[in-house]
């Protein structure tokens, strides 16, 4: 099994090598098709009074104009002479949102590549949309962290395990990349709280069957999480000297708004190694 499409949105010039670094030796290792995408951002309209027209903002597309014509040529630089095939893809926003074009694209590929938010807001960190990829996308999505370490592919990879849905779609969407891996340690935090559904031998279930795709898996547990399950993730995957973390992502949504389980908000916020995350 391989991902055979992959889409890397970039969206800061100051993420790109980092991003083109989680990348291109994926593509290269699974033999992909690698996008390249930027979008330009949306215009910015404030309506106007009872008397006035309303104010039409484009200052930052021209700005970020320059940025796609540099994302361009890290792209070009990155991907030329590559053993697989690269295509750069620029969209307009315009009046949309720039997640929801990200998200059209990013149906129809087989992994999804994305930067984690800049927490310290620089000026493009809106578009860098990780929950949003995960919720609306279908398709798993790669986190590359602002800042950390990333190597890929992964040689060895913390797996949050706990029976359900989402973390059932993570670990099978993850398989490319547990394949390749040296070893995966999966990890079901604090058992107890989810009664049967843990059985006897928490996680064993899930290693035979990784096992069964040629995965090098050992199962471990946490059981006494603290203060939180997202805290005990990245604790683990540091001592673990994981390069990799694979979880699913919880949370709802209404009326477009995303509403998070505290692991998953947690993680996005303080990861400091790639995460894969599906929904």
């Amino acid at each position: 099994m391989s991902y055979k499409t992959i889409l890397l949105h970039m969206a800061d010039v100051a993420k790109q090598p980092d991003l083109l670094a989680a990348a291109v030796p994926l593509a290269r290792q699974n033999k992909a098709h690698l996008i390249g995408l930027s979008v330009l951002p949306s215009i910015i309209v404030i309506p106007g009074g009872e008397s006035g027209p309303a104010i039409i903002i484009e200052e930052h597309r021209t700005a970020f104009r320059a940025d796609m014509a540099k994302l361009r040529a890290g792209f070009d630089e990155a991907t030329r002479g590559q053993p697989f095939a690269a295509e750069w893809c620029e969209a307009d926003a315009r009046i949309d949102k720039v997640v929801d074009v990200v998200v059209e694209h990013g149906r129809t590929a087989d992994l999804i590549v994305a930067g984690q938010p800049d927490p310290k807001g620089a000026a493009f960190s809106q578009l860098d949309p990780p929950e949003q990829l995960v919720f609306g996308s279908g398709r798993p999505v790669l986190l590359v962290p602002h800042q950390g370490r990333c190597t890929l592919p992964a040689k060895r990879v913390v797996v949050a395990w706990n029976g359900r849905r989402e973390a059932a779609r993570a670990v099978f969407d993850a398989l490319p990349l547990l394949q390749q891996a040296g070893e995966v340690v999966v990890l079901w935090v604090d058992p107890q709280k989810d009664g049967e559904a843990a059985g006897d031998l928490p996680g064993v279930d899930i290693c035979r069957a990784l096992a069964r795709h040629g995965v090098k898996c050992s199962t471990t547990q946490n059981v006494r999480p603290a203060p939180d399950v997202g805290t005990a993730l990245l604790a683990s995957v540091k001592s673990e000297g994981a390069d990799l973390l694979v979880m699913g992502c919880y949370g709802h949504s209404r009326f477009r708004e995303f509403v998070f389980g505290g692991a998953t908000r947690h993680v996005l916020k303080h990861m400091d190694v790639p995460v894969l995350m599906s929904h």
